[in-house]
């Protein structure tokens, strides 16, 4: 469910609503273990530093796992809300090794599967690009869920979007938030 764009401020320090404060970005968890392609792995997973990641964080201008080659056997969830500038369809990619599901709208907050994920590039492999598109309103706010999972081998994922009018890129400054209380929605 999207939220309404009633939010006062608007800068990209944050904004405020309800007694509320959104900070710009997307709020990113590490986990220590493979979620095997179960999204509600991490509803009851520990959070933990793994290789050059710590433990939580926060990602402004692209939503990415580098591929350093952090090790195997770990996960990362990115929580948030994407506000696009545009009212048209969206086109989100994410490429990954391994696994990695994208979920924007309702879906994002509750009920998620690998069935209605807006992206599904589960499963252990090498660096595989999925995409998937979804109508958007500017303005608005969408919950965004992010999953990656690493099993071995390389670690890799790269987020990104496009429209009609906006060439492919994974800069996503000012267009992902997260709520400052929850660290996440």
């Amino acid at each position: 469910m999207p939220v309404r764009s009633t939010f006062a401020g608007g800068s990209a320090r944050g904004f405020s609503s309800s007694g509320k404060t959104y900070l710009a970005g997307l709020y990113k968890k590490t986990f220590v273990g493979y979620f095997n392609d179960v999204p509600s792995w991490f509803d009851t997973a520990t959070t933990g530093a793994y290789g050059s990641n710590p433990a939580e964080s926060v990602q402004t201008s692209i939503i990415n796992e580098p591929s350093s080659d952090d090790g195997s056997n770990f996960s990362c969830q990115w929580l948030g809300y994407f506000k696009p500038t545009t009212t048209e369809t969206h086109t989100f990619y994410a490429a990954s090794d391994d696994a990695s599901y994208v979920w924007v709208g309702s879906s994002a907050l509750s009920g998620y599967t690998t069935a209605n994920a807006l992206i599904n590039n589960g499963s252990p492999h090498g660096v595989v690009e999925v995409s998937g598109a979804v109508a958007l309103t500017a303005g608005v706010y969408y919950p965004i869920r992010i999953q990656f999972g690493e099993i071995g081998g390389g670690d890799q994922l790269d987020f990104s979007y496009s429209t009609a009018t906006i060439g492919k890129t994974t800069t996503v400054t000012g267009k992902v938030f997260y709520n400052a209380a929850t660290n996440n929605f």
